[in-house]
């Protein structure tokens, strides 16, 4: 639940970033962030369940 709700922040964060048109490092460094996220919790998901 929590990583979720670090994935919902993230976006958020993201759409608050494009919306406003920051920094174009800050916004690829936060796409890569958002990317990496959502990667470790599908593996972290995959893993839970394999262990079962």
């Amino acid at each position: 639940m929590t990583r979720l709700i670090a994935i919902v922040f993230l976006l958020a964060l993201a759409f608050v970033l494009f919306r406003y048109r920051t920094n174009e490092k800050v916004q690829k460094s936060v796409v890569i962030v958002i990317v990496g996220g959502f990667l470790l919790y599908t593996a972290s998901l995959m893993f839970s369940e394999l262990t079962r």
